[in-house]
């Protein structure tokens, strides 16, 4: 694409994207406002030959809409993954602060200990990006360059677990004609991540269940929905991990 139409594109866009970003994160909020934990990011779930667990990502896909991390997908994908394998789970989250894959180098750098010595690492992320439309090959490389670090820091039998982008057209917070665009956005980001990860064998990607797409989803302060969806999302995911080699 040549400057002059990157330029138009970006031109056309940016109303779009300003538009859905607003109309998303006003009627996202009740009267009640977002509810974000505020305890510790991390916990266990006791059992032998422990298991470490790493969550990074979008705390509104996390941990949004709990009093607890004790009801994050991290800790229910904890509970979860101690059931079907037996073994003990030690859990943490490490939240990207502007919710977007953009921050992934800075909080990897960060996280570099933690990261090497986790076993399973799930990275959940791709909301804000789907709705502020970063182009699909800037998040392509993202994507690359975010496993590419994993990889170098884990060792070679950790499993690396991505989760789609939900599906935005099915998202009550949005009008209609947002949700069609915000899920078009979200359904090409998805692809692109499964492009880049077919070339790191310890990363497997997961679509989002679809128990939890067959009715509109209305974020609300309400900590039974968000810990459901969690709890549903979670035992998803944790299915969908792979074997150790």
């Amino acid at each position: 694409m040549s400057a002059i139409a990157r330029t138009l594109d970006h031109v056309i866009r940016a109303p779009t994207r300003l538009a859905r970003t607003i109309e998303f994160f006003f009627r996202r909020a009740d009267s009640m406002g977002d509810i974000y934990p505020d305890d510790k990011r991390h916990g266990t779930v006791p059992g032998s030959d422990v298991d470490r667990v790493l969550f990074l990502g979008e705390a509104g896909q996390i941990s949004l809409g709990v009093r607890t991390h004790q009801l994050s997908m991290a800790a229910y994908f904890a509970r979860h993954h101690h059931a079907a394998s037996g073994r003990g789970v030690k859990w943490s989250i490490e939240p990207f602060p502007n919710a977007r894959l953009a921050d992934a180098p800075s909080v990897l750098a960060a996280s570099e200990d933690a990261i090497r010595r986790a076993d399973i690492v799930v990275v959940v992320v791709g909301i804000t990006d789907a709705l502020r439309v970063v182009r699909p090959a800037i998040w392509e490389q993202g994507i690359r360059d975010t496993l590419t670090t994993l990889t170098t820091m884990l060792a070679a039998d950790a499993r690396i677990l991505l989760a789609h982008i939900p599906p935005l057209d099915n998202a009550g917070s949005l009008s209609r004609p947002a949700r069609v665009a915000a899920g078009r956005h979200g359904s090409a980001l998805n692809r692109r991540t499964d492009i880049a990860a077919e070339d790191h064998s310890q990363a497997v990607c997961v679509s989002f269940p679809e128990e939890l797409t067959r009715s509109l989803w209305r974020p609300e302060s309400d900590q039974k929905r968000y810990s459901n969806t969690y709890d549903i999302w979670a035992a998803h995911l944790a299915r969908n991990l792979p074997d150790p080699n």
